[in-house]
């Protein structure tokens, strides 16, 4: 006998257990679907925009290559965290640029970053990469008695835009007028030692390959006095999901614990987001 042969009620009730049976199912897809959804997306690590500066010896390009311990680094965090992005997806910018980029663009990670409480609350971030020390360096036959930072104001400071030079610069209360504010370290390296400005603020191992790469003797300047001590750390575009920076820390930390980067990072323990 066909339904449409059976008796009218027995037909109704039959209709009416078929509906409900369809309404549940299709409930029950519409509640999964929003978390499958979301589960499959955090499943899959996002490519990033990743920028950064030339700042050797840990990150700087040779022969067309992206090299340095902190390039390293990264690549061995982006695998730990499932990405499929290497050395090529990196781009080397001027500092000034990146820096903008990276406040501008969601998923945008700008590294190595100085950490300083006047930037706190600009980007997310995952670190620490490194301790840097960073000074104002200047020649050893000027014969510099620096003891205060307002020992410093009458002389003529090269500074980054935008980098923590000119942060650290403000930050000892140099007169803007005395700030000789330029895009890239080696056009400061060659007005230092052409006499053009007293002293440039970077850290030392830094300043050592930056004066070898213009053909100047690192042995020829000093240490004058000290700008700051902070770490740098990866900087994330406030915008960027919090998923994807915990997604990272973890695989930072996974990183960390093979002990291979502790020359860079220091004691585990150090490790915060």
């Amino acid at each position: 006998m066909t339904i449409a042969e059976r008796p009218k009620g027995r037909a109704n009730a039959f209709l009416n257990q078929a509906a409900s049976v369809v309404a549940v199912w299709c409930g029950l897809v519409l509640v999964q679907l929003p978390f499958t959804s979301t589960t499959q997306a955090e499943d899959l690590f996002p490519n990033l925009n990743i920028v950064t500066e030339e700042w050797a010896p840990y990150q700087y390009t040779e022969n067309g290559q992206l090299k340095g311990s902190t390039v390293d680094f990264l690549l061995a965090i982006l695998k730990a965290a499932g990405s499929k992005q290497g050395r090529e997806d990196v781009q080397v910018l001027p500092w000034a640029r990146a820096y903008l980029r990276v406040q501008n663009e969601p998923n945008t990670v700008l590294f190595s970053t100085t950490r300083t409480p006047e930037r706190e609350n600009l980007f997310k971030w995952v670190g620490p990469i490194l301790k840097n020390s960073t000074y104002f360096i200047g020649k050893k036959s000027r014969n510099y008695k620096i003891q205060t930072s307002k020992d410093l104001h009458k002389y003529q400071i090269g500074v980054i835009i935008d980098d923590a030079s000119e942060l650290f610069a403000k930050r000892h209360a140099v007169p803007q007028k005395h700030l000789t504010r330029n895009s890239r370290a080696d056009i400061n390296m060659k007005m230092l030692e052409a006499g053009r400005i007293d002293f440039v603020v970077t850290g030392w191992t830094a300043f050592e390959l930056e004066a070898r790469n213009i053909g100047a003797d690192p042995s020829n300047y000093e240490r004058v006095f000290l700008a700051d001590s902070s770490h740098v750390s990866f900087a994330f575009n406030r915008n960027t999901a919090d998923w994807i920076i915990d997604r990272f820390f973890v695989a930072y930390q996974t990183v960390r614990k093979t002990g291979k980067f502790d020359y860079l990072t220091g004691p585990i323990d150090s490790g915060t987001n």
